[in-house]
């Protein structure tokens, strides 16, 4: 098939300044693509896509890799349309002849709209099922992202003219290259087209495509050159299969021995997950309860390893609540591939965020895979990842949950990443931590991963009995109506296998347990009553004589808001300032930093109060000992972001399993037992909450957030009433013991539970949980606009829903429902009158508390950017961003943002770099401060963060 002199070849498909490519031969480059991609895939996923094909009398599986291959070269034919044609205005004529094809119908630019209509017609006119039609056509026209169906007017695409015989003798043109009989095409049987072999399909088109069009390795050249070096194009895309591994991990066959991996032999529960990998029926959904601390992380990667060695999964996402867990997760997750006993070869292992750029580990991983690219390691990080939508497609990724709920939703690709993710293992990791948007979010990304086959370990310290019902029942809803579920005690693991029943068991101590390599069990809980004005006050003064009294040791106090942490922390850094403390260091952590600034702190907490990073068995050697101390503060960053050991905490109320999850990091590490003060002699948690006959109506207000809702109302009023009632019953001076095994169940099942079935709530409690229940329907229908509707069972269907979705001009899609908010990229002048980020000003730098990462030498931001900022300067400008909630500060920057008044930096410019386009810059004085004097002062305090002050507080600020 070397006819290069046929008049389709006259047509350009891809194009630079300078050369063009036949649109024909760049749907061979892509069909390569695909054909490569396929033959690396795993048994059971080939199965799912040629599953159609194969049912056609005749057809084995070579052939219907063929048709395959040959519907995704035709991905492009809409290129041969006048519209797309004619986008070379000035260089069309030296291509074809502008009299036969002319110009006349090119309004239609879209050429995946015209290549479903064009393949419409000749499918139509060929004698293909007409229900088989729409599916075949729409998965591969659709491979820009947005769901094709469908045009309105035919002549857009050069229907009954000279184009529609040059389309169709590509078409025939294609069929006879990959030898295609068009009539074994027409027998398909349209029932096998489900919306799961859509997903492959067109998720499998858009990658090959985006693969395809690598210009490095396909280059722009003519068909005669083409057709003289087609094994080459051949090659390439073979080469770059194997180089990706798209969707593919190579692992030594070998036994795993849990000590050799880890370094530490396996507790109770990492021992029930070993004893069931030999069992029979694998379960495809697991849940592990178990306290904060308990080794969940190692137990899950040990299973995720077992279904991808032995089961012949297709690789590990790490689905974690936030970016600051995934940085952590990341770098366990790397250190377990990378353990030489698993015998891991050439992983591709992303972590996936908007600031993933910014982990030292990832940042080391990319470049060492550029430097070391003929090398084979366990590990490795092709950039070619590191674009949008491309991270789930790489054998191991860890990321936030974001990810996985955006394959699920009706966002651009999201079929891309229903490919990526099939087949695959998913651990979600403190899945408690959802609201109840994300909740409705994730029972329907549920449904999507029970038909996509991918395996699912749940890890939760605190969920819910009502949440792991609900989350059980949504995976299992592909596999029947009604899901029952055998309970048992906390900690518990829960397995689904199929059928109509999962399983709970509880997961009982060892006897020969390493108490010292585990969590405590029991803890202390001292009540301190308080009022709104008195709480912060109240707690500094408390740690402060504590810390006094012990004389050493790691005091951590968490408060509900950003304000409220930087109120604390000037009380405690006052105390620090003086003479006689000097042997106690005061370190600050919340989420209104500069990005640079927040994982210099993250560096910084894990680097002092983490584990040894050398020896578990040893105590860390950078841990404040003997007469030192330190006192952390902050706001939640600190409940479940980082491993980190406290010798005694002191936080705000918040909800019951929350609380618990800020328990779990007293005492976490203790193996740290022996070196903490004499005085602090049990694991102890003080909570600051108002008493039991004054429970505020609205707790939002208590706490000091009245614009913005952190925790439901009736959820804090329950906690703190069962909090009273533990310590009356105790009758120990306000305070109880909590034994975590024995009572978790009972304090987050007494607070999270049907509202409809509490009868001794207080009336308070009865009213705004009704209220919340209210909220919760207009929560899921929000959330239900949103998704890919996973119980469409027929693609015809799908596709018809889909567009009476997208017709709907007014929804945003997002997957958190949170507050409004902007981010802000804050800027100053330096000495040589540069605008630069705050993050490399030296004289903010200077009084921060932490040193930042140390970088190369920075060349001036090059504002005046032609298009679009570069990559430097991008990760440069992202360090220094920082993200606002207060409702009158982010009214004031989208104003700003509509009218653009910057001189430095133009508009268009700025918000054509994708990672900036939803920033705003602002230009701080010598002060570190920006003012508006109908709104305030933000001031960025290079200790405190970023600090807003009202108008009154804005005045005294300026006057000073």
């Amino acid at each position: 098939m070397s006819d290069f002199n046929n008049d389709i070849f006259q047509f350009w498909g891809k194009a630079d300044e300078h050369k063009t490519l036949p649109a024909v031969c760049h749907m061979l480059d892509v069909a390569f693509v695909a054909r490569a991609i396929i033959l690396k895939l795993a048994a059971q996923e080939r199965a799912i896509l040629l599953k159609p094909f194969l049912s056609i009398e005749g057809v084995d599986e070579d052939t219907a890799i063929a048709m395959v291959v040959l519907l995704i070269a035709l991905h492009d034919i809409g290129k041969i349309t006048p519209g797309f044609q004619y986008k070379l205005q000035d260089r069309v004529k030296d291509l074809f002849d502008t009299e036969v094809y002319c110009q006349k119908g090119a309004d239609e630019t879209q050429h995946g709209t015209s290549g479903y209509e064009i393949l419409l017609n000749w499918a139509t006119k060929t004698g293909l099922n007409r229900y088989a039609v729409k599916p075949l056509v729409s998965s591969v026209a659709s491979h820009h992202g947005e769901f094709v169906t469908g045009s309105n007017n035919g002549r857009f695409w050069g229907r009954k003219s000279a184009w529609e015989t040059i389309q169709t003798h590509a078409i025939n043109w294609l069929l006879d290259y990959f030898q295609v009989d068009v009539s074994q095409l027409c027998e398909i049987d349209d029932e096998l087209l489900t919306p799961i072999w859509y997903a492959y399909m067109a998720g499998l088109c858009s990658v090959s495509d985006w693969i395809g069009s690598d210009p490095y390795h396909f280059t722009y050249i003519s068909a005669e050159a083409y057709f003289s070096d087609i094994a080459l194009r051949i090659d390439a895309a073979q080469r770059l299969a194997d180089t990706l591994s798209i969707k593919h991990i190579k692992a030594a066959q070998s036994i795993i021995e849990f000590d050799k991996v880890f370094g530490f032999k396996p507790n109770a529960l990492q021992q029930s997950i070993l004893a069931s990998l030999n069992s029979q029926g694998q379960p495809w959904l697991t849940v592990i309860e178990s306290g904060m601390g308990s080794g969940k992380t190692e137990a899950a990667l040990i299973l995720a390893d077992h279904f991808i060695r032995n089961l012949d999964h297709s690789g590990l996402y790490v689905a974690m609540p936030s970016q600051a867990t995934a940085n952590q997760l990341y770098k366990r997750t790397l250190k377990f591939l990378q353990n030489e006993s698993l015998g891991y070869k050439d992983i591709e292992t992303h972590l996936k965020h908007s600031n993933a750029e910014f982990n030292p580990a990832y940042e080391d991983l990319l470049l060492s895979s550029i430097e070391d690219l003929n090398e084979q390691n366990s590990v490795k990080a092709n950039l070619w990842f590191t674009a949008k939508k491309r991270g789930l497609l790489a054998g191991a990724s860890v990321g936030t949950i974001d990810q996985l709920l955006m394959a699920a939703m009706l966002y651009k690709h999201n079929f891309v990443r229903l490919f990526a993710i099939a087949n695959k293992t998913v651990i979600l990791d403190e899945v408690h931590a959802l609201d109840y948007f994300q909740l409705s979010l994730l029972k329907n990304t549920l449904r999507w991963m029970a038909k996509l086959k991918v395996r699912v370990i749940i890890l939760s310290a605190t969920l819910p009995k009502l949440m792991l019902r609900e989350l059980v029942q949504a995976y299992g809803q592909e596999f029947g109506n009604t899901i029952k579920l055998k309970e048992a005690a906390y900690p518990r693991l829960t397995t689904y296998s199929g059928g109509q029943l999962a399983t709970s068991v509880q997961v009982k101590e060892c006897a020969d347990t390493d108490k010292l390599a585990s969590p405590p069990k029991k803890f202390w809980v001292q009540l301190h009553k308080t009022t709104p004005q008195q709480c912060v006050e109240q707690m500094a003064c408390d740690v402060l004589a504590r810390v006094k009294e012990a004389g050493c040791g790691v005091f951590v106090c968490i408060l509900n808001t950003v304000n409220a942490a930087q109120a604390l922390s000037e009380i405690v850094l006052e105390y620090c300032d003086q003479k006689e403390s000097q042997n106690t260091q005061c370190l600050v952590f919340h989420a209104r930093y500069p990005i640079g600034n927040r994982l210099a702190i993250e560096d910084m907490v894990e680097y002092l109060v983490g584990k040894n990073p050398r020896d578990r068995k040893a105590v860390n050697p950078n841990r404040p000992v003997k007469d030192q101390c330190l006192i952390l503060v902050g706001s939640q960053v600190l409940e479940q972001s980082l491993d980190y050991d406290a010798c005694e905490m002191f936080t705000q109320v918040a909800p019951s399993d929350l609380i618990i999850q800020r328990l779990g990091r007293v005492w976490r590490h203790q193996i740290n037992n022996p070196v903490r003060s004499e005085l602090i002699n049990s694991p102890r948690l003080n909570v600051y909450l108002p008493g039991l006959s004054e429970i505020p109506e609205d707790y939002a207000k208590w706490l000091g957030y009245a614009d913005i809702k952190i925790y439901p109302p009736h959820i804090l009023a329950v906690t703190t009433r069962l909090l009273w009632e533990a310590a009356a019953s105790s009758k120990q001076n306000n305070g109880f013991e909590l034994d975590l095994d024995e009572e978790v169940d009972d304090w987050v099942n007494n607070v999270y539970t049907d509202v409809e079935q509490q009868v001794d709530w207080l009336d308070q409690e009865q009213e705004k949980a009704f209220e919340f229940e209210l909220e919760k329907k207009l929560v899921y229908r929000l959330a239900n606009d949103m998704m890919f509707d996973a119980d469409q069972e027929d693609v015809s269907d799908l596709l018809d829903y889909l567009n009476d979705q997208f017709d709907d001009e007014d929804l945003v899609l997002s997957t958190r429902l949170a507050s409004l908010s902007v981010q802000i990229i804050l800027l100053i002048q330096n000495e040589d009158g540069l605008l630069v980020p705050i993050t490399e000003y030296q004289p903010y730098l200077q009084q921060c508390q932490t040193p930042m990462r140390e970088n190369a030498p920075y060349e001036a931001i090059n504002w005046r950017a032609d298009k679009r900022f570069n990559k430097n300067d991008i990760g440069r400008l992202k360090q220094s961003l920082v993200k606002l909630s207060h409702a009158d500060w982010v009214e004031h920057f989208r104003e700003i943002e509509s009218n653009w008044q910057f001189n430095f930096v133009a508009k268009d410019v700025w918000q054509r770099t994708s990672q900036l386009h939803s920033c705003v810059p602002v230009i701080l004085d010598q002060y570190f401060t920006y003012s508006m004097t109908s709104i305030g002062t933000l001031k960025l305090d290079p200790v405190l963060g970023l600090k807003i002050e009202q108008c009154g507080n804005a005045s005294d600020h300026l006057k000073k």
